[in-house]
């Protein structure tokens, strides 16, 4: 079984991605790729050197983004590899672990087992990982097989086109009248990814085609729901997770820019820890249960002569992030 890892410019948070599967992975045969979209070369030298077997691709749009990042002009052209991940998916095992180079794993789990019960049972999505929210993982449970549980999705409705003029509709009105009616609510819409995960989890190779089906340049979250459903009402398979939550995900940076400050910048930052990552990678593989140390950054930060409103704006950047998370029910 193989693992796809998509990569944009944080290599400190990859190499503890690769860590990680290294120390946690059991009977695993497959190989390992990482589908970069811009990393500079000077980082995947160093991964590729520590992880001698990974295999490391690059999108369309890599040279243009990694000269982007060296110059240190962070007005990235706005093109998401969506077809890169696609085409990387068809060439690979019929089950294979799709991961962000910000997650990794804390419990040791056996492969090939794995791999044999998804076979066995016809799984299409096996979860190993949900942040903690149980409102993405099923709430009836159909059977226990192994170290898996599988259940029946319980979705508001499996008719894709009623999905689509009640989630994707944003005229307020709109969904000020769905919302009085009792058919639009953020929680029922939640019940809908329990039948869909972008990475920490196992995929069979049909669905994830089937879910990414026509994606170019743009991740458009509620059009793979919509194959998702599709996907569920024509095939006769399961959807599971895996017993306990087997993965984490880092909550101290972003790949893109998700709010803006004065003084603080998410690419300078990230620059920042990937030059220090590159003379001193010891702080970014420590202690798998929680994520890279807070006060390791501060210090880090410190040392690179970032001002105090530079520290407390990353600090605000890092609550905001979280909270995101936390309302939408994720246990952090």
């Amino acid at each position: 079984m193989d693992i796809l890892i998509k990569s944009f410019n944080r290599p400190y948070y990859l190499d503890r991605c690769l860590y990680s599967i290294s120390i946690h992975l059991k009977n695993f045969i497959g190989n390992i790729y990482i589908l970069d979209d811009g990393t500079p070369n000077i980082y995947l030298e160093r991964i590729q050197l520590k992880y001698t077997k990974v295999i490391i691709l690059k999108s369309d749009n890599y040279e243009t983004k990694s000269k982007f990042i060296e110059i240190h002009n962070y007005n990235l052209p706005n093109k998401i590899p969506s077809n890169f991940w696609y085409q990387s998916a068809v060439k690979i095992s019929e089950y294979f672990i799709v991961l962000e180079d910000d997650m990794w794993f804390t419990k040791t789990i056996d492969v090939d087992r794995l791999k044999h019960n998804c076979e066995k049972e016809n799984v299409a999505l096996l979860k190993l990982f949900w942040v903690g929210n149980t409102k993405v993982i099923g709430d009836v449970s159909i059977k226990n097989v192994d170290n898996i549980v599988l259940y029946k999705p319980i979705i508001q409705f499996n008719n894709p086109t009623v999905f689509k003029y009640i989630y994707t509709k944003h005229n307020p009105l709109w969904r000020k009248l769905l919302t009085v009616l009792g058919l639009f609510s953020s929680q029922k819409e939640l019940q809908y990814y329990t039948i869909y995960s972008v990475a920490g989890a196992i995929f069979k190779k049909d669905y994830y085609l089937g879910i990414w089906e026509n994606s170019n340049t743009f991740v458009n979250e509620k059009q793979q729901l919509i194959n998702a459903i599709k996907y569920n009402n024509k095939n006769k398979v399961y959807f599971g997770r895996i017993n306990t939550e087997v993965l984490k995900t880092g909550f101290m940076s972003s790949a893109f820019t998700k709010y803006k400050y004065p003084n603080f910048s998410i690419h300078d930052f990230n620059f920042t820890l990937n030059e220090y990552w590159l003379q001193n990678d010891k702080l970014f593989c420590n202690n798998l249960e929680f994520d890279i140390e807070y006060s390791g950054i501060k210090k880090i930060l410190k040392l690179k002569n970032k001002s105090d409103a530079y520290i407390n704006q990353w600090e605000d950047w890092v609550f905001n992030f979280k909270k995101e998370y936390q309302e939408m029910g994720c246990d952090i």
